[in-house]
């Protein structure tokens, strides 16, 4: 199921699983741990998480 026009679904979860495993430093990696942990427990916090893990999806480096 494609999320955007460019992205689907396994395609971000495969992306987040590399992340996770990226050190500290990196942003994503924190962002995808944060992500998976609900930290804060809050959806407006998890919908800007998930926005964010899209966006850098869609723009590989």
């Amino acid at each position: 199921m494609p999320i955007t026009n460019t992205l689907d679904f396994e395609t971000l979860s495969a992306r987040m699983d590399a992340w996770a495993s990226e050190p500290d430093t990196s942003k994503r990696g924190r962002l995808v741990r944060m992500f998976r942990k609900n930290h804060g427990n809050s959806p407006d916090l998890q919908a800007a998480r998930l926005a964010l893990l899209i966006g850098y999806a869609e723009n590989p480096a």
